[in-house]
């Protein structure tokens, strides 16, 4: 029960912040990242067992690449090209499912999940870099 409030404490936190302070490229990537960690409550509740590729969460990780991606592709920041490649990384977890389908769960689920905080961190301290040596976008 921990990990969840752990998780969802520094969500708000680094999503606030990234929202608030990030400019246009904060609040995208804060609103796709907060959709997704929502979307992704129902998608683990229709996967049965992680015993196999978790197609629904797959479909929200997709989701959430494909506008990570369509984020760091227009910004003159580095930051939002890290979040999105450490979310590429969880990605690989299902397609390694895909290709070995005997993946203990406990290490699926693992490799799934994990990723979600460097992102956090990679927003908030990305964020106040930007801020620090005043570098802006144009809103």
């Amino acid at each position: 029960m921990a990990l969840p409030i752990l998780f969802w404490a520094l969500t708000i936190l680094c999503c606030t912040y990234g929202a608030v302070f990030g400019g246009r490229d904060g609040r995208m990537v804060a609103a796709i990242f907060i959709a997704g960690a929502l979307l992704t409550i129902p998608a683990q509740i229709l996967q049965e067992s992680w015993n196999q590729v978790a197609w629904p969460v797959m479909i929200v990780d997709f989701a959430v690449l494909v506008g990570l991606y369509w984020v760091a592709m227009r910004t003159n920041r580095w930051w939002p090209l890290w979040v999105t490649g450490f979310h590429l990384i969880a990605m690989t977890s299902h397609l390694a499912v895909l290709v070995a389908p005997h993946f203990a769960a406990r290490v699926y689920f693992g490799l799934a999940t994990l990723w979600a905080v460097p992102m956090l961190l990679v927003i908030l301290i990305g964020v106040a870099r930007d801020r620090r040596f005043g570098i802006t976008d144009h809103d």
